[in-house]
């Protein structure tokens, strides 16, 4: 069984900062990145936190608005270890983690409610009205990731600009014809949707409009994303649009595939770019122009956010805006058609 004294050794420092650490004792300061690594060497090391009868457990729950039916996401599931990762340097756990679709069952509502399993909520993305006033109505400290409430702290970053600068990428390349991949989300309609606000508006900010049958709702899901564009393909190949703007990694990789399928190539006849720098987007072939969101940061501030709320509550509810990033790779950079095109004309 391991120890207190396995862990100091692998980490490198005394007993008695690891026992401070899983303890939870701020009474002396000790860096975040040695709290980091003592947690992550007892988690390795398989180290049981032994808790006196009168600690309760500390823990936080988390609700997202869907997970699409999948035990792992890509762009949630890097929140919630980011989440995870910040809670356990301070001697907290997630309590639970349940979608819109969990909350329709009345035990687990109750759950959620409960005052001795929640010390406080994590909300990521909105829920469905009537199920986050009732929440809203018996939680007292809830943080909001990505959610429209001017009365709890929220964290978030600018989706609108996010998606703009993504299709202005295209626009500059002198592409005029871009093909949208996205859902509708809660609201049902694209107009409310920010990813698809930001396509709209850096459309018009090129000179240009949308065009209805340029829009393709995928409601999220890579299946359908594939499905749709493959059908689109056939139905439209005496004019196709140029370019492609997935509103999620995971539904640019499926696009990329139905192209691929149908013989065409990326980027000499499609550029395409999608949003969230999902890992497995840099190994696509070729590797996947996005947008990088800071999810584990995302995260991570989320926890302290909700930590904060608990213990010395900010004077009004903060709003935390975190910077994405372009990241401009092969799969929408038109030299490379240029490239081709050149090599052709020497031979």
């Amino acid at each position: 069984m391991p120890t207190l004294k396995d862990i100091a050794d692998r980490v490198g420092v005394s007993i008695s900062t690891v026992s401070r650490v899983l303890a939870d004792d701020i009474s002396r300061a000790s860096l975040s990145k040695t709290r980091r690594k003592i947690w992550d060497a007892a988690q390795e090391l398989g180290y049981t936190i032994k808790l006196s009868a009168q600690e309760p457990v500390k823990r936080i729950g988390c609700i997202v608005s869907t997970m699409q039916g999948r035990r792992y996401h890509p762009y949630f599931s890097v929140i919630f270890e980011g989440i995870e990762k910040e809670l356990a340097l301070h001697g907290y756990q997630i309590a639970f983690t349940y979608t819109q679709e969990d909350l329709q069952k009345p035990e687990i509502l109750q759950q959620v409610i409960h005052k001795d399993q929640t010390g406080g909520l994590i909300i990521i993305e909105g829920i469905e009205k009537n199920l986050y006033d009732y929440i809203r109505k018996h939680v007292e400290h809830i943080v909001g990731i990505d959610v429209s409430d001017p009365d709890i702290p929220t964290i978030s970053y600018d989706r609108v600009e996010a998606a703009r600068t993504a299709v202005k990428h295209l626009t500059d390349q002198g592409h005029r014809d871009i093909l949208f991949i996205g859902g509708t989300g809660l609201s049902g309609e694209f107009q409310r949707e920010k990813r698809y606000r930001g396509y709209k508006l850096a459309l018009e900010q090129a000179g240009l409009t949308v065009q209805p049958q340029y829009v393709l709702n995928a409601e999220w899901e890579p299946d359908q994303a594939y499905r749709l564009v493959l059908n689109y393909i056939d139905e439209h190949r005496g004019h196709l649009p140029t370019a492609v703007f997935a509103a999620s990694d995971i539904m640019a990789m499926a696009a990329m595939r139905a192209i691929s399928e149908k013989g065409y190539g990326i980027p000499q006849d499609f550029a395409i770019i999608g949003f969230d720098d999902n890992e497995p987007s840099r190994y696509t072939v070729p590797p996947l122009s996005t947008i990088h969101i800071p999810t584990l940061e995302i995260g991570s501030v989320a926890a302290r956010t909700v930590l904060q709320e608990m213990q010395t509550p900010y004077p009004l509810p903060v709003k935390i805006l975190l910077p994405f990033q372009p990241l401009f790779r092969q799969s929408s950079d038109r030299r490379l058609q240029k490239l081709q095109d050149n090599n052709n004309e020497t031979r």
